[in-house]
């Protein structure tokens, strides 16, 4: 009887951590400089996502740039699944008459920026990111495309 309760506790034990294992937090961060030709752009919102294949995707964090351009966001949650973190740029750079709304950019954050721990290990940097390059603009245009 001793042994059965025993060989019980120690399954409630180990489930219970491998649980806790699977639900721990998980956290990204991302840094960098945003410009709109020379200038550091203005208006722009930056919001982390988590992309979820079933149900809803979880916006994770958001914020806005320092007048000279640069900005770092972390967020995280916690979950069972590995994150799908994308990093959203809602920006006015590139406004005109014919292009009346915000523009949106969309850029994956590789898997293995993202920890499980409620703390930011690495920060994914994407350098300086002009949101009037021909190369961005094409980027984009794919992504709509494809």
């Amino acid at each position: 009887m001793k042994s059965l309760i025993a060989t019980f506790l120690l399954i409630t034990i180990f489930s219970a951590a491998v649980t806790a294992q699977g639900f721990r937090q998980q956290s990204v961060g991302v840094r960098g400089r945003l410009l709109c030709g020379n200038e550091p752009t203005r208006n722009t919102t930056i919001k982390l996502w988590d992309k979820n294949t079933v149900g809803f995707d979880k916006q994770l964090a958001s914020g806005r740039p320092n007048p000279d351009g640069t900005f770092q966001i972390n967020g995280g949650t916690g979950g069972l699944f590995a994150l799908d973190v994308h990093i959203k740029f809602y920006t006015d750079c590139g406004r005109s008459a014919w292009l009346p709304c915000q523009r949106k950019i969309d850029l994956k954050i590789p898997s293995n920026y993202v920890t499980r721990t409620s703390d930011v290990q690495q920060y994914f940097d994407i350098g300086s990111l002009n949101f009037n390059s021909l190369n961005l603009r094409m980027k984009i245009l794919h992504a709509l495309i494809n």
